[in-house]
């Protein structure tokens, strides 16, 4: 099966002017954006470093260690994918400016952008969910507030690149970073929104149904680009748009998230015929049912979801991982302490979930080992 590297080993050694900027390169850039960048590109645009400098930098970091463990839900070898790009002839002399990361529990934000300089072209990498229990709430928070905190950060980054550069934009992001990238594109204002050649998002959560019927959603509609794998979860949050690829992936069920497993071909992916079932299922099931809920349904629905997981006392999935059965049993308490209606909301979101849920996912196996202890029939 074909993958980054094997792309790296083909295309590597070609130029942007011998073989343009595609999707791939695309999605390479938005999976390279998860890397811990902090003090190594500048947040600035006017400070740039090519992608060999970069590399280099990287790997004389004090914490290099600790930065190379993105984190569970990560891919492992995603540092490597990043050296080995800095490597090849295509990549090297890419510049990378601009990179900025925030995290704030209490607001529930969570957010990364980079900006890489291609001769004249600028791509705009933004971060999807990472390891962290905020990202993940900061995604299902979508379902009831007008605008996350993640939203703004993006409207705000592309507003100060597209002062700091001139010429058009490429957008692309991953997980949230998919769904940020096309929000921005509608929001972001028509001055802008005219420099905007490509939207590319991949596996990204969606918006409400009535998200696609703005004006200024119609105004880029034909320059996004959507790509999910089979098994899709994350993408099948909330509605999705109506044009999209399917690609097929050599992961097992929700791991097909991780963009390292989707199957290439040349400057292509290999398509898949449909979703499987269990997405299908997930996605019909789960938007039939939100769309019913007024807004502080909504609020109540993430709130009741997240606050037994934020129970168990972790902030990321690694930690989940350590140590699952103690992470349930402070859950199982913060169950029990709960009123009888919000025992019934917690019921229904385990069933809601009943097709996607995996026990070999940190922030899933509490809620299984939770399901499974209140013997809930999914």
């Amino acid at each position: 099966m074909a993958d980054f590297f094997d792309y790296l080993n083909w295309r590597g050694d070609l130029s942007f002017e011998q073989s343009p900027f595609n999707k791939i390169d695309a999605l390479l850039f938005a999976h390279i954006s998860y890397c811990l960048f902090d003090g190594v590109i500048s947040q600035s645009f006017k400070e740039r470093k090519t992608f060999s400098q970069v590399a280099k930098d990287f790997a004389a970091v004090p914490d290099y260690e600790k930065r190379i463990n993105i984190g569970f839900l990560i891919n492992k070898r995603t540092t490597e994918l990043m050296f080995r790009t800095a490597e090849t002839e295509r990549f090297r002399n890419v510049e990378l400016c601009g990179f900025r990361s925030i995290y704030n529990e209490e607001n529930v934000e969570q957010f990364a952008a980079l900006t890489f300089l291609i001769d004249n072209q600028t791509v705009i990498a933004l971060r999807g969910t990472d390891d962290t229990i905020v990202g993940w709430k900061e995604d299902f928070n979508i379902a009831w507030l007008p605008q996350i905190p993640a939203q703004k950060d993006a409207l705000e980054y592309i507003k100060e690149a597209a002062d700091a550069f001139k010429g058009n934009f490429i957008l692309a992001g991953h997980s949230k970073g998919g769904n940020l990238v096309i929000n921005t594109a509608v929001k972001c204002g028509e001055k802008i929104q005219r420099r905007i050649d490509k939207v590319y998002n991949f596996d990204g959560p969606g918006f409400t149904s009535d998200f696609y019927e703005l004006q200024d959603y119609k105004a880029v509609e034909d320059r996004i680009y959507s790509f999910y794998p089979e098994f899709s979860v994350v993408g099948m949050i909330f509605h999705h748009p109506k044009f999209y690829e399917i690609v097929k992936s050599d992961a097992f069920a929700f791991w097909q998230h991780d963009a390292m497993s989707w199957q290439i071909s040349g400057k292509n992916f290999i398509n898949a015929g449909d979703f499987t079932d269990e997405s299908k299922i997930f996605y019909n099931a789960f938007n039939e049912w939100i769309d019913k809920l007024d807004t502080e349904q909504k609020k109540k629905f993430v709130d009741t979801m997240f606050c037994i997981l934020e129970a168990s006392g972790a902030k990321t999935n690694n930690e989940l991982e350590k140590d699952a059965l103690k992470a349930t049993a402070k859950m199982l308490t913060a169950y029990a302490e709960l009123d009888k209606e919000r025992k019934k909301e917690l019921k229904n979101i385990l069933s809601m979930f009943k097709d996607v849920i995996a026990d070999d996912i940190p922030i899933f196996k509490p809620l299984v080992l939770l399901k499974n202890n209140l013997r809930i029939s999914v």
